[in-house]
């Protein structure tokens, strides 16, 4: 990947962009764990354009993506948190999304992603981010870690009929 990194803030027109991401690294990264047609339900589920504009329509939700050259190879959302934990009398978002193709990690981009993600959450007021991540997904969690969250929680996440085991992790942000 070209090292020539630039980010911006999506735009309506940006949903098909996003759906195509969306399927393509969750595929990569998790596709070979599930039956293919768990998977296929859930990235048409999941990934279809009409969610990802949902998404750019709703005000309290922020896409950033991160493109090498004209190329999107990542993106970062954030919104209200819809995990099944109690986030207490504080204010709280949630980091949905960091999704970097696989192509493009190690470069950094996720790491900047997740740092814009962190200081936005800040900015709109929020005392506690919390994410939702595969228990298995070493890498990730190492990351995530490496910023300051914890475990606090686990949940369970269907991918077609298959469920999942996840860790919350939250970072206190106040």
């Amino acid at each position: 990947m070209d090292r020539d990194l630039t980010f911006r803030d999506a735009q309506l027109k940006d949903g098909a962009g996003l759906a195509e991401i969306g399927r393509e690294t969750f595929a990569e990264t998790f596709g070979d764990l599930y039956p293919p047609g768990d998977l296929r339900q859930f990235l048409d589920e999941t990934y279809s354009v009409s969610k990802m504009e949902v998404d750019l329509k709703d005000p309290d939700v922020e896409v950033r993506i991160a493109y090498s050259g004209k190329r999107m190879v990542a993106y970062c959302k954030i919104g209200p948190c819809k995990l099944p934990i109690d986030t207490g009398p504080e204010p709280a978002l949630e980091l949905h999304r960091v999704y970097v193709y696989q192509h493009g990690q190690g470069v950094g981009v996720g790491r900047i992603l997740l740092a814009w993600a962190i200081e936005r959450a800040r900015q709109r007021g929020a005392k506690n981010l919390f994410l939702g991540v595969w228990e298995s997904n070493d890498k990730a969690i190492a990351l995530y870690e490496s910023r300051g969250f914890e475990k606090v929680g686990g949940y369970k996440f269907k991918v077609g009929d298959t469920i999942d085991d996840e860790f919350i992790m939250r970072l206190r942000l106040a």
